[in-house]
């Protein structure tokens, strides 16, 4: 008797599993162990992700490469070949090329990326420098997502650069230990400003600081 009890209970246990199955939209719920493709998805751990685009660089002929920026959003990096920037973020097992989020990139030649916290919201950001043409003028922009906004949304900053609203510095000068960007700003008949780009929450942008002026 207590054995047929079980029984009637483990057929009543599996009717009811089978029943949550197949309720609501009629479909099963299909199931992989491929990470979906999202580019909000968390790296297991940052240590690996850093180990991991170390291992991965080595693949390309660089130019230069960033460090790896590990926030909520995930691990995010940048790699300058010939005439080409790519930026990836991190799933969890491998690096992903997230390049759309560049909207075409900065710049004919891009020569060098530096990472640091320009922002100062724990997360690090990016500065790229690139030129038009070789040999040519150069230029800088900041890329990251801001305080405000599309939570995710790598995107390159706005800078207020005294006159005008745009988006790149021309000439800039980094110090790389400090996270600082120095250039020159507006100007007069007799003399030009110099000075440094510090972000400003309340109006999500880099705004223009004179430092000194020189003739």
């Amino acid at each position: 008797m207590i054995l047929r009890r079980i029984s009637a209970c483990c057929v009543v246990v599996l009717l009811s599993a089978c029943s949550l199955g197949t309720s609501g939209s009629g479909s099963a719920v299909a199931t992989t162990t491929k990470p979906p493709a999202t580019s909000t998805t968390l790296p297991s751990t940052p240590n690996t992700a850093i180990k991991a685009w170390k291992t991965y660089v080595k693949s390309f002929e660089v130019i230069d490469v960033s460090e790896v920026s590990n926030g909520e959003c995930g691990a995010r990096a940048m790699m300058i070949t010939e005439g080409s920037l790519t930026f990836y973020w991190w799933d969890g097992i491998r690096w992903n090329d997230d390049s759309p989020q560049l909207i075409g990139g900065k710049g004919a030649m891009p020569l060098k990326v530096h990472t640091h916290d320009f922002t100062n919201d724990g997360v690090r950001d990016f500065f790229v420098i690139y030129e038009e043409k070789k040999d040519g003028p150069t230029y800088g922009a900041f890329f990251g997502y801001p305080w405000s906004g599309s939570v995710c949304e790598w995107r390159w900053m706005d800078i207020d650069n005294g006159t005008r609203l745009t988006q790149r510095i021309d000439g800039p000068e980094v110090n790389q230990r400090n996270g600082e960007v120095f250039a020159e700003g507006y100007s007069s008949r007799n003399w030009k400003s110099f000075g440094v780009y510090e972000y400003q929450p309340s109006s999500n942008s880099f705004v223009f600081r004179e430092v000194r002026k020189k003739k």
